[in-house]
């Protein structure tokens, strides 16, 4: 830039140092008479357009491209923040409800009890209390039950009457041909136990093994009662095909016949030894659930 051109601008800057401001328009609008006023294009127009100035030609294109790496730079930057880490989604994906642990003191989960320790005759085993089983106290004919449902209530009842906990989960160990017992019932890995305290299977898996600890031949009120018992039901839990299973346990006739088990037995004899006609009277065996 030659001395000529330099004097506006020194003169300019002279009076912008002061508080005269005439001076400095007046230098502006000189500054303006010599050097003439340049249009500039927006860095937006097309790739093709020039900005101009006098001290050289700047390419719109380079202004663009410099926009443009921002604007993509930017993206990836937005891109890396909201993306999904794998090993997050997967964490995400299998998050849910929190295990429950056993033996932390705790009731959680499906637990029924957590008290803290390993002792397996503190009513409390694998964090599933203990299930009380009774034979009933009274006699049923086996054609007058009304069904499953029928057998499960006359449970509920006696157990209610007792005073027995939780009585209106009481279901009757028995079966037809299309509901066995096994599927009906809940398999605790808790101890089956009579009302008197003793032990009849440590768990389910021993309930229907076809060995019992002891003969569940206490009634609801810890009375003996040796008697044959409906079940229809094999020690395994499945239906004893065979016997009609007096319709299904409704009213049908009393010349039909149905599965029953003997109450002073510990093995497989427990839940089915033979037949008797559904006129005949018979007890229930009474499971908490």
């Amino acid at each position: 830039m030659s001395m000529g051109h330099t004097r506006p601008l020194v003169a300019l800057f002279m009076c912008l140092g002061t508080t005269n401001f005439a001076c400095a328009i007046e230098m502006i609008d000189a500054l303006i008479a010599e050097r003439g006023v340049t249009e500039c294009s927006s860095s937006g127009s097309s790739g093709g357009s020039t900005t101009s100035t006098n001290s050289g030609t700047t390419s719109a294109s380079d202004t663009s491209s410099g926009t443009t790496e921002l604007e993509v730079s930017t993206s990836s930057a937005e891109a890396s923040t909201t993306s999904t880490d794998p090993e997050t989604e997967t964490g995400s994906s299998s998050s849910g409800p929190t295990p429950s642990v056993c033996g932390n003191g705790i009731l959680e989960g499906d637990e029924t009890c957590d008290d803290g320790n390993d002792a397996s005759n503190d009513g409390c085993q694998e964090c599933a209390k203990d299930s009380i089983v009774f034979v009933s106290s009274e006699y049923y004919q086996g054609y007058t039950l009304q069904g499953l449902y029928g057998a499960d209530q006359r449970c509920r009842s006696l157990a209610g009457k007792a005073g027995l906990p939780n009585h209106l989960s009481y279901m009757a160990w028995l079966s037809t041909p299309t509901t066995p017992a096994v599927e009906r019932l809940l398999h605790s890995k808790g101890r089956y136990v009579l009302v008197n305290g003793l032990v009849v299977a440590q768990d389910w898996d021993a309930l229907i093994s076809g060995a019992l600890e002891n003969p569940i031949i206490v009634d609801e009120m810890s009375q003996t009662k040796d008697d044959a018992v409906w079940t229809g039901t094999l020690f395994t839990g499945e239906p004893a095909l065979g016997s009609e299973f007096c319709d299904d346990w409704e009213d049908s006739g009393a010349f039909e016949q149905a599965g029953v088990g003997s109450s002073m037995s510990v093995d497989a004899n427990w839940s089915f030894f033979d037949y008797e006609p559904c006129g005949s009277e018979a007890r229930l065996y009474c499971i908490e659930q």
